[in-house]
């Protein structure tokens, strides 16, 4: 894995960063490490652990700013594949609600969908056409899957620990 969990001082979570950034934190003294990865860092001074969660040792205030959307992120989250049919093939980005009806590009109304259904539903909803989403669109956060997969399954890990 190449990214670190960065946990507040109150065991909240930060963000995610590299393991350089992650093991500076660590040396400088403003962090500890709360998982270590079984590799070593090598270098020509020594051998040093490499993080997987660290805690920041002084509260940090943050204010969460969304996930931005992008088509990658968006087909991630919806699996590369048509959120109508599971077809992989002839990808495209499709309105829940349609743009002219006041549907907006947002997480929420934004899903993956393939060209042929996205033909047959054209400029109405999926109820109007009698289409079934697989899944709710949502939001992901920054420690879900769109991310990365490690990341969410370290996260996982550690609240189970945790807790």
């Amino acid at each position: 894995m190449d990214r670190v969990l960065v946990l507040n001082s109150d065991y909240t979570p930060l963000n995610v960063t590299t393991i350089r950034r992650g093991f500076i934190l660590v040396i400088k003294g403003k962090a500890e490490v709360l998982r270590e990865d079984t590799q070593k860092i090598v270098t020509t001074i020594g051998e040093f652990v490499r993080p997987l969660v660290i805690r920041l040792l002084n509260y940090v205030r943050f204010t969460s700013s969304p996930l931005k959307l992008n088509r990658k992120r968006l087909y991630r989250r919806d699996g590369n594949q048509c959120v109508y049919c599971s077809s992989k093939k002839n990808l495209t980005i499709d309105h829940v609600i349609p743009k002219s009806r006041g549907g907006k590009n947002t997480w929420a109304n934004l899903v993956t969908c393939c060209n042929p259904c996205n033909i047959k539903k054209g400029n109405r909803t999926p109820e109007e056409v009698g289409m079934k989403l697989r899944q709710k669109p949502y939001e992901p956060s920054i420690f879900s899957f769109v991310l990365s997969s490690d990341v969410e399954e370290l996260w996982e890990d550690f609240q189970v620990e945790f807790v």
